[in-house]
């Protein structure tokens, strides 16, 4: 039987955000890790945290899974849904992206993930899915730090889980508007990308409507 996650179960539940961050694109460049291999700097009880990313999906298949489903408001809903080998993101119903094996992320843009700092923790929730442009790549981090200081036992290492993070949502291609359709990028593994993607071409433009609206909303 497919189990909702309340937000209350995860807010400040360091063992949920350990196994969740662990599974972004994220690295240290400098070491040459990645973000799941940095992640054993925080100050947290591994055996515990193992045994809690066991227990998370130890009863999840094809029938029964796990999911997040926030309505933030009469035109913005998120739906997050957790299978067995990767994590997949809706927005008001409609793919923008996964984590896993085959993964697409890079979707929304900067200004647009900060429209859902409002609903915390959904930021951090919605932040693999965020493209980061290089003008923007400070910002990112300072404001990363801040959400991930709010979390038990990520205090001391905010700062530098926030940085793996960043090296792993910064995109080449930059977002842009296309007539008709709204904000769009060339960026691979991106359902925006629409000029390599045609097929998702109708969805981004409906969820850029719904973004542009969002985002505008106070």
């Amino acid at each position: 039987m497919s189990r909702q996650i309340t937000i209350a179960e995860i807010k400040s539940n360091p063992y949920f955000w350990h196994m969740y961050l662990k599974w972004f694109r994220g690295f240290d460049d400098k070491n040459e890790i990645n973000l799941d291999e940095a992640m054993e700097v925080i100050d947290i009880d591994q055996n515990q945290s193992h045994q809690y990313e066991e227990d998370f999906f130890s009863d999840i298949n094809d029938e029964n899974i796990k999911f997040i489903d926030e309505e933030l408001s009469e035109n913005m809903s998120i739906y997050i849904e957790f299978q067995g080998n990767e994590i997949v993101f809706f927005l008001n119903e409609i793919y923008i992206g996964n984590l896993g094996g085959h993964f697409e992320a890079w979707f929304f843009t900067w200004k647009e993930l900060l429209a859902f700092e409002k609903y915390p923790p959904l930021f951090l929730l919605l932040l693999p899915m965020v493209g980061v442009e290089r003008e923007q790549v400070e910002e990112a981090k300072e404001f990363i730090t801040m959400q991930l200081q709010a979390i038990p036992s990520f205090e001391k290492e905010a700062t530098y889980i926030a940085y793996c993070i960043v090296n792993g949502l910064m995109i080449d291609e930059p977002f842009f508007e296309q007539q008709d359709i709204g904000i769009i990028n060339q960026q691979n593994h991106s359902v925006r990308n629409v000029e390599k993607y045609p097929d998702y071409k109708q969805d981004a433009t409906v969820v850029n409507i719904a973004l542009s609206k969002f985002v505008k909303s106070p």
